[in-house]
């Protein structure tokens, strides 16, 4: 629907549900909002995709051309996008030109023909592209001010939805009057990130919504814009209803099992960490198919071997994730942490999670994760967000996670992640007479007991296997056992 209510207040949706959300339910009807950004920000691409999406709902739009680009430009450079409809051209979209009375007749007798063209038209929604080109020549902040106020009332007395388009500066947000007169501000640039840049949207103010604040992302595509929320946690009643159910999630191995005293409790977060080769992927891979024999769909986020090495890597064990992949049962999704958007990888894993509907989840690895985030902090709320949201929505979570200890007292990861999750799972090196042997042990198990002794732990043609502790070595836990001596 175009319009939703909120506590008394109407809304016109976007079209996006996800800058809707951002948004606090759209655009409030009958209000006057800025649409601000420096040149190449896509402002006119997202005014004319929210036009399109009113239109085909029904409402009339009429679009004002000032001394921006002409008509025939404008719907040359639009064609390219899938939401573009020639055929609502002229009936629900109106393109008008205010250009040559601009240039002719000035600011203020632009804006009272634009004001006389909405009174012929009786529009929905009015965009004038670009406005800052009328502001600009309205003269000092009294007039401008003035000829702003009146503009308002006009549009709100014949209940029209007003968007204003302009390549306003940072710095002119907080100068112009028209800023303190309007309903809304919503703000589009780019971000540089090293070598690379981010497109991002902030709402600078909305009357009367509950707009979410601080900085979110946006991709545009020849579908138009794609926005991603910036990384939140979700709400506390949804997750923590989840974890009431005691519920076991077998891992594939029954005597890790027996370790946890039956499995995994539902809707955790385990960490896998251990140095290179010791099994961190193929013991996530382990869990999700488990779950796949079992009937229940599981998903994989790489960042680091494509899924053709993945399926490649599985096979040797006799695995085949092709024909899972087929059935529905197993999904790889792979991710270059060089192109990685912090706010987008979250809202694409949530998508795909509850896409699938999947029950398990494996993130391979943090370590490549870290890689494509550029604070410390940031990497630390995307770990949180990912291990809450994929809580609420009903799945159990493992990620693996690399240490540098290769042998000698455990070390954890060093990222900072393990107080984030219920679970953490060890794997390390023991050098035993000359040679390395794998170990596996539960560091911390929250919630329930668990067994702490380190077990043999050994990787085959014929998959994982856990075996018994290390009953005549001392010294275990420092990687360099020495066979216990029975004294004479």
């Amino acid at each position: 629907m175009a319009k939703q209510e909120v506590a008394g207040l109407e809304f016109l949706s976007t079209g996006t549900e996800e800058l809707d959300r951002i948004l606090g339910g759209g655009i409030p009807a009958y209000s006057v909002t800025l649409l601000v950004g420096e040149p190449g920000s896509g402002k006119t691409i997202l005014a004319f995709q929210m036009m399109f999406d009113l239109a085909r709902r029904g409402k009339k739009c009429l679009y004002f051309i000032t001394l921006s680009e002409p008509a025939v430009k404008l719907i040359r450079y639009m064609q390219q996008f899938t939401f573009f409809d020639v055929s609502l051209l002229d009936d629900k979209v109106i393109l008008a030109d205010l250009g040559s009375a601009v240039r002719t007749l000035g600011a203020e007798k632009a804006l009272e023909e634009a004001v006389s063209r909405v009174e012929q038209e009786s529009p929905d929604i009015v965009v004038i592209d670009s406005f800052k080109a009328i502001r600009d020549l309205l003269g000092g902040p009294g007039g401008g001010r003035r000829a702003i106020y009146d503009l308002v009332v006009h549009m709100a007395s014949w209940g029209v939805t007003t968007i204003l388009v302009g390549e306003y500066t940072p710095d002119e947000v907080t100068t112009g009057p028209e800023f303190a007169i309007v309903d809304g501000i919503v703000r589009l640039g780019t971000a540089r990130r090293e070598l690379t840049a981010e497109r991002e949207m902030e709402v600078l103010k909305m009357r009367g919504t509950a707009y979410v604040m601080g900085k979110h992302f946006f991709t545009i595509s020849d579908h138009g814009f794609a926005f991603y929320p910036r990384v939140r946690a979700p709400s506390v009643d949804g997750a923590f209803m989840l974890m009431r159910i005691p519920e076991r999630i077998r891992t594939g191995l029954p005597a890790l099992d027996e370790i946890l005293h039956g499995g995994l409790l539902a809707s955790t977060t385990t960490q896998i960490e251990g140095p290179p080769g010791t099994g961190k992927t193929l013991l996530g891979m382990t869990f999700l198919l488990e779950g796949a024999k079992h009937g229940e769909k599981s998903v994989m986020f790489t960042l680091e071997e494509t899924p053709d090495q993945l399926r490649y890597i599985a096979s040797t064990f006799g695995w085949d994730l092709a024909a899972l992949e087929e059935q529905g049962l197993f999904s790889i999704i792979y991710t270059s942490p060089v192109e990685l958007s912090t706010d987008r990888y979250l809202n694409d894993l949530r998508d795909e999670i509850a896409r699938m509907g999947a029950k398990r989840v494996f993130l391979d690895s943090l370590s490549s994760l870290a890689l494509g985030i550029p604070s410390e902090r940031r990497f630390r709320e995307l770990v949180y967000a990912i291990s809450k949201h994929v809580g609420a929505l009903g799945a159990t979570l493992m990620f693996s996670i690399q240490t540098s200890q290769l042998l000698g007292t455990v070390q954890l990861s060093g990222l900072g992640t393990s107080a984030m999750t219920d679970q953490v799972i060890v794997l390390r090196y023991l050098e035993v007479e000359g040679r390395l042997e794998r170990t596996i042990s539960v560091l911390k198990a929250r919630a329930t007991p668990h067994d702490t002794s380190l077990r043999q732990f050994t990787i085959s043609s014929d998959g994982l296997k856990v075996g018994e502790g290390f009953k005549n070595m001392q010294g275990v836990l420092s990687g360099l056992p020495t066979i216990k001596r029975n004294k004479d």
